[in-house]
């Protein structure tokens, strides 16, 4: 499939996956047109000048209207849609508002995308916190397994995805969801998630911060590049991807001790990790990774990195811009 002169929507592009699947687009030749909901000065895609590279569109995904706008004026070949609430806590305190950006959200991009017609595929992305808590013996997550999300952020990620099924059934429209692993890399504002919220504390001489309890608990971590480069070949076979869910990992399952120590590793000596009580409402699964040979059979040539390899190169994005990013307290 030929990128060049496509039009492609991205939306969430003031996030940290969307600027990155942009950036591979734009080297490809597609016409691309970001999505953002404000343009955040510390943002992955504003200091790496992506939005130079596209046209930036104000887009609230409550707002219909204004999507059916974006899709019509700008003939939008195919949709990443990758907008969301997607920080676990602040779906907690706020789960209306995570229900509305992350399910309605959804309903309403591929509704606009179903009125205005035209669109020759979408990308929707859940998550693998979808899937909800499972004994050890049952991981990895596999896609045909039986979902069973507990907590407001899961729950506002499988509706999503359930959206996403029922359009692609009833409609016909070729649509994919992806359930990717703890995605980390360059530009991760949010600063509140264990990678980049360390690094930063670590580089201005602070603590790192542990919740309390969670030392032991495993995550998958996927290097942000390989999550954008998978999704755009899921993209281009589309004609098989359609319909479908599939897990993006990498092998790289850790403990959370273990990743705050490869970090410190890679860092200046600094001050000890400083543990956090946790909210009581502030519940995570404790054992995370999926299996991704479903994919392996479309994008073959798949080889994501090493969490240490990624680490570094995520540090070395971190030392040459946290002067400029917002340094946690």
């Amino acid at each position: 499939m030929e990128w060049k002169y496509k039009n492609v929507l991205i939306t969430g592009a003031a996030g940290f996956l969307a600027p990155h699947i942009a950036k591979v687009l734009v080297e490809k030749g597609a016409n691309v047109i970001c999505g953002v909901h404000d343009l955040k000065k510390t943002s992955f895609y504003s200091i790496e000048g992506i939005d130079k590279l596209t046209t930036v569109a104000i887009i609230d995904i409550n707002n219909i209207n204004r999507i059916k706008e974006v899709i019509n004026n700008y003939e939008i070949n195919y949709i990443f849609h990758c907008a969301a609430h997607s920080i676990v806590k602040n779906c907690i305190n706020n789960p209306l508002g995570a229900f509305q950006a992350n399910i309605i959200g959804t309903a309403n991009v591929l509704e606009a995308a179903r009125l205005v017609g035209g669109v020759e595929g979408i990308m929707c992305m859940e998550s693998d916190k979808s899937y909800g808590s499972f004994d050890d013996n049952e991981l990895p997550y596999k896609e045909d397994q039986a979902i069973k999300p507990t907590n407001v952020y899961e729950v506002s990620k499988a509706c999503s995805g359930l959206v996403a099924a029922a359009y692609m059934h009833n409609y016909s429209i070729p649509i994919f969801t992806v359930r990717a692993a703890n995605l980390y890399g360059p530009g991760d504002m949010n600063i509140s998630r264990l990678i980049p919220g360390s690094i930063l504390r670590l580089l201005n001489n602070e603590s790192p911060v542990l919740y309390s309890g969670v030392a032991d608990y495993i995550r998958e971590f996927l290097y942000v590049d390989d999550a954008a480069n998978a999704i755009i070949k899921l993209m281009e076979n589309i004609e098989i991807t359609k319909s479908e869910t599939y897990n993006i990992g990498s092998n790289s399952v850790h403990k959370i001790s273990e990743v705050l120590d490869m970090m410190a590793g890679k860092l200046p000596d600094g001050p000890d990790v400083k543990l956090v009580e946790k909210n009581i409402l502030f519940k995570e699964i404790k054992e995370q990774y999926v299996d991704y040979s479903k994919l392996m059979k479309v994008v073959s040539d798949y080889s994501p990195i090493a969490l240490d390899e990624g680490l570094d190169a995520t540090i070395d994005w971190y030392k040459r811009h946290y002067k400029n990013l917002m340094i946690p307290s």
